[in-house]
Formats: structure tokens, C-alpha cells, sequence
């Protein structure tokens, strides 16, 4: 028999052992290789330096990055729960060398293997992500081709990938000694101290890295909150700090705080004798060090997953809101007063819009420019800015001579934090009128970014105002049906453009709503792909944990069940051993989920807790799959050893 014949077999006869990884690196490649395909469509391609060039190139590199770690621990752990079986080859006379190119070929047979799986099912399957692309980015269809360079571009990358964790296989597994490799994965079991300070320490990291997640919405409180929240918002790089935090938190959690829990439910003699109890927590303890840091990356890959999935559906899901918002009136033509062709360019949109049977209600207003002790302000009288927010439903206001009203220029604005809107008086005409400000408006009523440092006055003080260095007139178009407005603003872009030497500009929230729409749909699509590698890299790492401990966990039961160990408890200690691996990280991924977010809903228009929830509760009934699955399969054979 030929060592790759050997090689072979021992790959054969470890499917058990072999198969989530397989599974998980062919669903990866499978991946990758979708989106190769898609970013080497003839379409896409001549399409150069656009967002979804941009975005699927990303992702191929954060693919490739988890790829490599992936495989990396993978094979890590099958070296471990093989050792004992390298002890016994080097004993019958295989050399070192020998061994390492078994280790290689057997790495490089499953590599090139899920390579060729991958691919092919990407091939079945890239028709289907052809279309669903094409429907996202509203092309037309996007035929399928062969894609040679997808195939070469995958092929390659993960034929490195594999040959780079082979090489490295040497350093992964020690095999200077045969008797340590005779021993396995066993090792004296020594109970793990804790450390009390690193354990607090766990606690006020976490604590610390949530507090600053949730401090842009605690500014405003009080007074010493308020400069917590200056004082956070002014570090240097505070998202690398609030992760750091988070992070190392989370691996003293694991490491220390889960064993500090542990001693004192051991401590509680009521709990700790009651039935089974002392099984599984007498081997959470023994075992905690290899299990904590286990249970460390699967709390990390999960939290990336719940909120990489939970932000790009959030982001896809309040994008009319955005428009909304961004755009309180579906179409916005704002004129320098000195453009001869306004009312004619008014009138061409009026009639395009009738013309498509469109019902519309103008609302038209006219703002001064003036630049007062060196600041430029944007001025409308109090009558106009009463129309253009009763046509949003908003309150309308009442101003004195001596008395004004900012409004924000930006959707997303906070009056205590912007100089702008913190102004607590106005000076116009260089300081010949003196206006208190009484408030700020709700919200952006042209559009955003739009007349920025808008004041609205009364009707008497406007007319008094001689200092003007521009005037505009701006009509807004409330359209009802805005959805269907793309073909009338394509044709209003033709007759209009976008500007004639700068006398006029105007805006739509469709071609806003559009663009946004795709880039959203686009950031859906990949993120659900991230989320599920990354989901089921987590579920591949608990199965490897199990079934590195597969052998020990079997001479163990054997044991118990000789002194009287029921089938059934056993079967209560084994599930509540893999139920604690599979629903902690996944509680502990849940809440850094629910802190992250709410730094994202600082960006977004609308509460994105509905989509959270969803997130989680799909997460959660696959995990409860996963969970029934493995535990089915790993107490059936665990059952077998049980002694009657």
C-alpha cells in the first residue's frame, strides 16, 4: 500500500470526524465562487470602480480571511483528536517526514476534493444567484456565461489556502515525543483556578464596551452624563476601543467569570449533589480551559453573524423611511431668481407630470442669502415655511418681530450638539436686526443639504432685510404615487439636466430611493451569505469540539455506567453538556448583538429592534436544529457503551 493510498483511506475512515468540515469548506468555496462569478459577468465587468465591484470584492477577501482561519483551527483540532493514532504509526516505524506528508495528502484530498464540490454546485446554482442579482440591481438580464475566470480565480486561492495550512501542519502538531502523542488529547485533569480580579475585570469590560454603545443615546440625560457621552465621543479610534473591549471582555468571561460561576454552583451543595448535577458541572470544570476558548471564538463568529445579518436587513428595510426623510416632498426645483427660463422650466414639470397622470400639490417658497458678520444665512418668511410644513402635517408656528426659528438642514441633527442649531440668537443685516431664537424645527423641509443655516422669520422682519447677496424661488411637488416617478424624472433629466450654468437645481426621491434601494438590496445579499459562513463556522467549531472529546467522553461513560449510570441520565448529562456549548455563546452573541445595533440605529431613521428579533429568532431555530442534530448523533454513540 502507497502512502497515498493510506492517506486515502484514513480520509475514508474518519468521515465522522471530517464531514463538518468538508461540508462547511464546500459551502465557503461554493460562496466565493457565486460571487466571482458574478463579478466577472460581462455586464458587471464593463461596469469598472462601481459600488458592486467594490462591495463583491470586499467580500471575496473577508471570504478568503475566514477561510483561511477556518481550515486552519479545523485541521488544528484533527491533529489533536488523531494524535494517539500518529503515536501508533510512528511506533510501528513511520518516520517524521513520513507522517507529515500523511497529514499533507490527507489535507490536500479533502482540500481539492470540496474544491471540486464547490464548484460544482456554484455552477448549478449561478443561474439562480445570476437573477437574483440582476432583480437587485434592476440590469437588464444577466445571461448565463462560462466562467472560466470564477473557476481559475477560486481554484487558485484555495489551493493556496490548503497547501498554506500544510505546510504549517508541522508547527500545529508536535511529534517530537511518541509517548506525548500516546497520550492524545488525555492530560491530567487539574481543577483551573480563577482569577477574582480578571473575573470582575470581565464584567467591567463588557460592561464598559455596552455603556459606550449605548452613550449617543444617553446625551441629553443630565449633566454628568452629558460629559461622559463629550468624553467617549472624543477618544481616538473609540470603535477600536468599544471592539477591544467587547472582545477581551468576552475571553475573560469565558476563561474566568464561566469558572468562578461554576465553583459557586459547586459551592451551592444542594444544587451541586441534586441528581445529575455534579457530572456536568464537575467536567465543565476540569475541562473548561480547552472548552472557554472554544466557546470565546463561537460568541465572536456569532455576534459578527447576528450583526452583519441584523444591519444589512435593517439598512434594506428602512430605506422608503430614508427617502421619506431625506426628501419630505417627492420633487424639488429650486431657481436663482435671476434665471429668465424659471417659470418656463416650472411649467415643463408640471406638464410631464400631468402628462403621465400624475395628482401633485405644489408648494412654493422663496429664500434670501445674506451673509451677516461673516456667517452665511439662508432666510424664509414665517408664511411660506407655515405652507411648506402644513403639507407635511407638521405644526406651523407663530413668530414675533423680534423672534426666529432654526431649521435643520440634515435628517439625522441633535440641537445640543450642533453649532448650528445651538444658536441662541441671530444677527441679520450686520447686527442692524437682533433675533432670538425660539426653537428649532422637527425636521428637513426641502431636502437634505439643502439651504444650509435656515432661518425662518416673521413676515414684517423678512421685508425689512436689505442685506441680500441671493434670492431663490423653490417649488416642491407632493406626488402621492412617487413609486412609479422613475420614467417621468429619466425624461424630466433629458429636457432639464441638471443644472443650466448653475441658475437651477433640483432633486427627486426616487433617484434617491433607488440608488439606495440597490446598495441596500446588494448589502442584503451579501451579508446573508456572510452571516450564514460565519454561522456555520461556529456550528462546525462546537462539532469538532465534541468529537476531539469523543474518546475521552467514551471511557468516561464507561466508567459511570459501571457504577450504576442510567442510560437516561446519561443522556440528561450529555445533553445539558452540548446544550451549555451550543445556547452561552449564543445568549452572550445575542446581547453584544442588541449593544451593536443600537450604534447602528444612531445612523438610521427608524427603530431597527423588530429586525433584530427576527434576526435572532431565525438564528435561534437553527441553532435548535444543529443542536437536536448533533445531540441525536452524539448520544447514539455514546449509547453503545453503556453498560446494562
Amino acid at each position: 500500500m502507497t502512502l497515498t493510498q493510506f492517506a486515502f483511506n484514513n480520509v475514508r475512515r474518519n468521515t465522522r470526524v471530517y464531514l463538518a468540515y468538508f461540508l462547511s469548506s464546500v459551502f465557503t468555496i461554493m460562496v466565493f465562487f457565486s460571487f466571482a462569478v458574478n463579478l466577472f459577468h460581462p455586464v458587471i465587468a464593463s461596469r469598472k470602480g462601481g459600488t458592486i465591484e467594490i462591495i463583491m470584492g470586499q467580500t471575496e477577501a473577508a471570504i478568503l480571511v475566514f477561510s483561511f482561519l477556518f481550515v486552519l483551527i479545523s485541521v488544528n483540532a484533527f491533529l489533536k483528536v488523531r494524535s494517539k493514532e500518529f503515536g501508533i504509526l510512528m511506533l510501528l516505524g513511520m518516520t517524521k517526514e513520513q507522517l507529515r506528508r500523511l497529514v499533507f495528502l490527507e489535507n490536500m484530498m479533502i482540500g481539492c476534493l470540496a474544491i471540486i464540490v464547490g464548484i460544482s454546485l456554484g455552477l448549478v446554482f449561478s443561474k439562480l444567484f445570476l437573477m437574483i442579482l440582476s432583480s437587485i440591481l434592476v440590469y437588464e438580464d444577466l445571461s448565463f456565461y462560462f466562467p472560466y475566470k470564477a473557476i481559475l480565480l477560486t481554484t487558485g486561492f484555495f489551493i493556496l489556502i490548503f497547501l498554506g495550512i500544510s505546510a504549517l501542519t508541522p508547527f500545529i502538531i508536535r511529534i517530537n515525543s511518541i509517548i506525548e502523542l500516546l497520550q492524545g488529547s488525555k492530560r491530567p485533569n487539574r481543577e483551573i483556578e480563577f482569577s477574582a480580579v480578571q473575573s470582575i475585570a470581565a464584567l467591567l469590560l463588557l460592561g464598559a464596551g455596552y455603556f459606550m454603545a449605548l452613550s449617543f443615546q444617553l446625551y441629553g440625560i443630565n449633566h454628568f452624563l452629558d460629559r461622559i457621552v463629550l468624553l467617549i465621543e472624543n477618544l481616538p479610534y473609540v470603535e477600536v476601543i468599544l471592539t477591544a473591549s467587547v472582545v477581551i471582555g468576552t475571553y475573560l468571561f469565558f476563561t474566568q467569570f464561566s469558572i468562578f460561576i461554576l465553583h459557586r454552583l459547586k459551592g451551592n451543595k444542594s444544587f451541586y449533589l441534586h441528581k445529575t448535577n455534579m457530572l456536568w458541572i464537575s467536567d465543565l470544570i476540569y475541562r473548561i480551559r480547552d472548552n472557554a476558548r472554544m466557546l470565546f471564538l463561537v460568541t465572536i463568529l456569532s455576534a459578527v453573524a447576528f450583526t452583519a445579518v441584523t444591519g444589512v436587513y435593517a439598512l434594506s428595510s428602512v430605506v422608503k423611511d430614508e427617502a421619506l426623510q431625506d426628501n419630505p416632498f417627492a420633487l424639488t426645483y429650486t431657481s436663482y431668481c435671476s434665471n429668465k427660463n424659471e417659470q418656463q422650466q416650472v411649467r415643463i414639470i408640471e406638464d410631464m407630470l400631468e402628462a403621465h397622470g400624475f395628482n401633485y400639490a405644489r408648494v412654493q417658497s422663496e429664500v434670501i442669502k445674506q451673509v451677516s458678520n461673516h456667517r452665511t444665512i439662508h432666510i424664509m418668511k414665517l408664511s411660506d415655511y407655515n405652507r411648506r410644513v402644513s403639507a407635511l402635517e407638521l405644526e406651523q408656528a407663530v413668530l414675533g418681530e423680534d423672534q426666529a426659528l432654526l431649521v435643520p438642514v440634515y435628517v439625522r441633527f441633535d440641537p445640543k450638539r450642533d453649532k448650528t442649531l445651538s444658536q441662541q440668537s441671530i444677527s441679520l443685516d450686520n447686527g442692524a436686526i437682533n433675533l432670538e431664537v425660539v426653537g428649532v424645527a422637527p425636521k428637513v423641509i426641502f431636502y437634505s443639504g439643502l439651504f444650509p443655516n435656515l432661518v425662518v422669520v416673521n413676515n414684517e422682519t423678512y421685508d425689512k432685510i436689505t442685506g441680500i447677496q441671493e434670492k431663490y424661488h423653490s417649488y416642491s411637488y407632493d406626488i402621492p404615487d412617487w413609486l412609479n416617478t422613475r420614467e417621468v424624472t429619466e425624461k424630466l433629466r433629458d429636457q432639464l439636466g441638471v443644472g443650466e450654468h448653475g441658475q437651477y437645481f433640483w432633486s427627486t426621491r426616487i433617484e434617491g430611493y433607488t440608488v439606495e434601494n440597490q446598495n441596500k438590496k446588494l448589502f442584503l445579499y451579501v451579508g446573508f451569505f456572510l452571516g450564514a459562513i460565519f454561522f456555520l463556522g461556529a456550528g462546525s467549531f462546537l462539532y469538532f469540539r465534541l468529537y476531539t472529546d469523543l474518546n475521552q467522553e467514551k471511557s468516561k461513560y464507561i466508567g459511570i455506567s459501571k457504577l450504576g449510570l442510567s442510560f437516561r441520565e446519561m443522556k440528561k448529562v450529555a445533553s445539558m453538556q452540548i446544550a451549555v456549548l451550543f445556547f452561552v455563546p449564543y445568549v452572550l452573541a445575542s446581547i453584544h448583538t442588541y449593544f451593536a445595533i443600537n450604534v447602528l440605529q444612531t445612523v438610521l431613521y427608524s427603530s431597527v429592534f423588530q429586525q433584530f428579533l427576527t434576526v435572532l429568532g431565525a438564528f435561534l431555530i437553527l441553532n435548535i436544529i444543529y443542536y437536536l442534530s448533533v445531540r441525536s448523533r452524539y448520544i447514539n454513540y455514546l449509547k453503545q457503551f453503556i453498560v446494562p
